[in-house]
């Protein structure tokens, strides 16, 4: 049976794009976040994993090669999930792509885990869910901590606004839960657009983006019921 979630929830990617978007797109947003599809039929969550596994291992590329194989060698039961391998086989393609340009030189890169926390704003909950977590130490010999989000759409590019407010609550995650690990740096925060190849880092400036996110959230909390 499907799930219908009965208090507000989003994604920081959809809620990213939901910033963004047309009225008619707003609404879609809600009715899909209320009322998410099954586990099985997710598309991305091998390429994710793949791909956190390349960056915490060194980023060998015969990490990603392994998991195209294996993609290769599985033995899809339905017309899905044969859809499902070679979306994920592309994606990995296209981050390979990517990689030269993440500047992630001398940094130690760790995966967050299976559960990690969430954000709370204005009555709706924000599954954050990061990837990576990105550590370095400054010129001045100080630690440093962000975060690397992967999103996954070939129909729904991010544009430059919808990047930096995802990053914007990157950033908002790490001050939040990462704070023992040092001071966030937002030059260590990035949203990877897999399929547009785009890499966005968090802005400086973000209190305006802030307060952007608190009035969309108090408009998804007032439409939830209607959905």
């Amino acid at each position: 049976m499907a799930e219908i979630r009965e208090l507000p929830r989003v994604s920081v990617n959809k809620l990213g794009e939901y910033l963004t978007a047309t009225p008619a797109r707003r609404k879609r947003i809600i009715y899909d976040q209320k009322h998410p599809p099954e586990q099985q039929y997710l598309r991305y969550p091998e390429a994710s994993h793949a791909i956190t596994d390349f960056l915490c291992r060194g980023m060998d590329p015969s990490i990603l090669r392994e998991h195209q194989r294996r993609f290769a060698c599985s033995v899809p039961q339905t017309e899905f999930e044969a859809q499902r391998l070679h979306l994920c086989s592309e994606a990995l393609e296209r981050f390979a792509d990517v990689v030269p340009w993440l500047g992630l030189d001398e940094a130690v890169l760790s995966a967050v885990g299976a559960e990690p926390p969430v954000l709370e704003m204005a009555g709706v909950t924000i599954s954050v869910r990061p990837e990576v977590v990105i550590q370095r130490v400054d010129r001045n010999g100080s630690p440093r901590v962000g975060l690397m989000k992967l999103y996954f759409s070939k129909h729904h590019p991010l544009d430059e606004r919808s990047g930096q407010y995802i990053g914007t609550m990157l950033q908002r995650f790490a001050e939040q839960h990462l704070c023992q690990l040092g001071p966030s740096d937002h030059r260590l925060v990035q949203v990877v657009d897999v399929f547009a190849g785009t890499i966005f880092t968090a802005p400086r400036a973000h209190i305006r983006r802030l307060s952007d996110v608190v009035l969309a959230c108090e408009e998804i909390a007032e439409r939830w019921a209607v959905h």
